[in-house]
């Protein structure tokens, strides 16, 4: 028999942005790099050293993945139509 599917509790519930710090960036982070928008190539941010801050580089990464998804604007900005297309496998 097939298990029916639940909605799944999103791992970033709420708008991420410039400035912030919160464990849910981090998460951000490793969703970005894991799908190839690199936060950072070395130090913080980078794959395996992603921090909880909301800094330019992950804002830089948060841009191309909305460019890429056509998401407009493109301010970097995670709302909810970028955290719900990045948390789609």
């Amino acid at each position: 028999t097939q298990v029916p599917s639940t909605t799944a509790v999103s791992t970033l519930p709420f708008d991420l942005y410039y400035g912030i710090s919160k464990e849910e960036v981090r998460t951000l982070q490793k969703l970005l790099n894991a799908k190839g928008f690199t936060v950072a190539l070395t130090g913080p941010g980078s794959p395996g050293r992603e921090t909880t801050y909301f800094g330019s580089a992950t804002r830089a990464a948060v841009i191309k993945f909305q460019i890429s998804k056509n998401i407009s604007p493109a301010v970097g900005r995670a709302g909810p139509l970028t955290r719900a297309a990045i948390q789609v496998n």
